[in-house]
């Protein structure tokens, strides 16, 4: 009895050392004042023992779908630091959708007290996306998708919607390099040197960084871009050690990723279709991690 105690004491204590607050962002077209948002948050602040809020952008849905990106994200960093519970050593920050893409800004260039231990991205579009969500195939969507990437990076397009600014099409690298206001510069595809050299060490700085892939997903395409994978020049997704992203290193991952600090995790299902098993077994413990 007395070790029982004595393990559950220590337990606790385990639990309580790993504590932090953690910093949600939600996706397209959602808000944190929604009663999922609003649940979802409520529910990792429980689990994890510690201060959990959903970040407001803006005004929430409207915002998500009609600010430049960049925008989304400095506006994003500003609310975090206006928060005095994220003033300490250490926070986690975690994303659902698109807004994994702001919780990793805050990894690699919001300028907080402390670091970011976590990043939990979950059904995030690390290497952005190719196809507007839910038109993958098809005659009609083979013209929309084609319509899309002509203009997509045209000035007024990557100020006035939103997820333009992670439109990656690997076909034309040239135009997604030159006119993405957003992606090319969290992936450290483009920038001055000391820029990347600083994002890259922010970004391997993590203690852990979890990526959740949807096997079914609609929303993102190609899906695997949630484990930062992207399409190759034959068409098909590219295996992640050969693209050079990770080859190369751009960001880090490849870094992190041999030093044991990226979990793949999959999940059945369409887009942010986790479960409450997810949440208490996955996403709950490796924020304690």
């Amino acid at each position: 009895l007395v070790n029982m105690r004595t393990t559950f004491a220590a337990a606790a204590l385990a639990a309580s050392a790993s504590a932090i607050p953690t910093a949600i962002f939600h996706g397209m077209g959602d808000a944190c004042i929604y009663p999922g948002m609003h649940h979802f948050s409520k529910e990792i602040g429980e689990g994890t023992g510690d201060y959990a809020k959903c970040l407001e952008v803006g005004n929430g849905s409207i915002t998500s779908l009609t600010d430049n990106f960049m925008d989304q994200a400095e506006k994003a960093c500003n609310k975090l630091l206006a928060d005095e519970n994220f003033a300490v050593d250490e926070i986690n920050v975690m994303g659902l959708s698109q807004g994994a893409l702001l919780a990793r800004y805050i990894v690699e260039s919001c300028p907080i007290k402390g670091k970011v231990r976590n990043l939990a991205s979950i059904g995030g579009p690390n290497m952005g996306v190719m196809d507007i969500p839910h038109c993958f195939s098809g005659p009609f969507c083979k013209v929309i998708n084609s319509i899309a990437r002509d203009f997509v990076y045209t000035g007024i397009i990557q100020n006035i919607v939103g997820p333009a600014g992670y439109f990656r099409d690997p076909y034309h690298m040239d135009r997604y390099l030159n006119g993405s206001v957003f992606l090319p510069h969290l992936n450290n595809e483009e920038d001055d040197d000391a820029t990347k050299a600083d994002r890259k060490a922010r970004f391997t700085s993590l203690n852990g960084a979890m990526l959740m892939m949807f096997s079914q997903d609609t929303m993102v395409y190609p899906k695997e871009s949630e484990w930062f994978q992207q399409i190759g020049p034959d068409g098909t997704v590219q295996a992640l050690e050969d693209s050079d992203f990770y080859k190369n290193d751009y960001l880090g991952l490849k870094t992190l990723n041999e030093a044991n600090k990226v979990q793949f995790v999959s999940v059945d299902g369409d887009h942010l279709q986790f479960s409450q098993d997810d949440i208490n077994n996955t996403i709950i413990p490796f924020l304690l991690s």
